[in-house]
């Protein structure tokens, strides 16, 4: 039998769980004209929420492309992989496509092509580009950056959905006023997704596959995983995958092991790559100290002065370990953040 449970890749349709405010702030800003910049963690489905509003499209005079950063490593495959999508999502004839490929070479030609192809054809194009910050590792990025914004910024048929994984690059491109895409569109940290929800989608595709989870564990699931989309659906998935008629909370507790167990060695490269230094600031962080330059947080966890626990906190911000939330540090991977609690003890 199926498993009614998907993670580890871009879902749609019955798959995707809530996000309707989501949703409907992204569809509003199309209809505007205006572009949107997403923020969340890897995982936590902001591939999926573009892939949903292509989905759930019925305007046949809006299209969408897609660009994920994440594997380009120079300008020149950007705008290649740019402007196949865009000739894609707008053209069905091949004769067309090949005229369209072959018509604009020059950078400008290119990055301005959604805005040419919308207008000659009375359509509206949406770019959706994934992991976003990574354009900050192509060469030159900062001229690149400025040529991309002198002409989107001009685009009145094209709208831009940007989004990214690391928070702090993110918003180094779009809030300080020293970059290109200062102010470029509107922009929000997706939130997680609430218990209810999640609930009502673990007890409905139990019931629909013939098997019983009860509310309680149901919870549990969600709990363990701290709301986190992708482990919500991998831990409901081994616990769906054990059940012949009615879920236990034992088979809960074996699915988890064994998602930790395929996660150790992961987990444990992770470790091996800090030093003591940071390895004690996660313990002091797992242990809910907040004042982490106080000097008793520091002499008891051995973080050494006020300028080293800065610099740790925010080594692990940039491997993306944890992220900050206002005065608060948080794990971003409630997984790793067990596993650690279970290797610390």
């Amino acid at each position: 039998m199926k498993s009614p449970f998907k993670f580890g890749k871009v879902v749609s349709g019955k798959q995707f769980i809530n996000r309707k405010e989501d949703l409907k702030r992204v569809q509003n800003n199309i209809s505007a004209g205006l572009n949107t910049i997403i923020i969340s963690p890897k995982r936590w489905g902001k591939s999926s929420l573009m892939r949903q509003l292509d989905f759930l499209n019925t305007n046949k005079k809006i299209r969408f492309a897609y660009v994920d950063f994440s594997n380009l490593r120079t300008a020149e495959d950007f705008l290649d992989m740019y402007s196949r999508e865009i000739v894609g999502c707008s053209t069905s004839k091949k004769d067309e496509r090949v005229s369209w490929n072959t018509a604009y070479r020059t950078n400008e030609d290119i990055i301005n092509l959604p805005e040419m192809i919308a207008r000659k054809k009375g359509i509206k194009i949406v770019v959706c580009i994934d992991e976003f910050q990574n354009i900050a590792r192509l060469r030159n990025h900062s001229s690149f950056e400025q040529e991309l914004v002198s002409c989107w910024q001009n685009h009145e048929n094209t709208s831009y959905c940007l989004a990214g994984s690391r928070r702090h690059k993110i918003l180094e491109r779009f809030k300080l006023k020293s970059s290109a895409f200062y102010r470029f569109g509107d922009l929000f940290m997706m939130e997680k997704i609430p218990e209810k929800h999640w609930l009502k989608f673990i007890l409905s595709s139990f019931e629909s596959t013939g098997k019983g989870i009860s509310r309680d564990l149901g919870r549990k699931i969600i709990a363990l995983c701290n709301n986190h989309p992708d482990y919500v659906q991998q831990l409901s998935h081994h616990v769906w995958n054990r059940t012949d008629s009615e879920a236990t909370a034992r088979m809960i507790d074996e699915s988890m092991t064994l998602m930790l167990r395929s996660n150790a060695l992961y987990y444990q490269n992770i470790c091996d790559a800090l030093s003591n230094t940071q390895l004690n600031l996660l313990h002091a962080i797992l242990a809910g100290e907040t004042r982490l330059t106080a000097t008793r947080t520091m002499q008891q966890y051995k973080l050494g002065t006020p300028r080293n626990v800065s610099k740790n906190r925010q080594t692990l911000i940039e491997k993306e370990i944890v992220e900050m939330h206002g005065l608060s540090v948080t794990f971003i991977d409630p997984i790793f953040e067990y596993w650690l609690r279970l290797t610390f003890d």
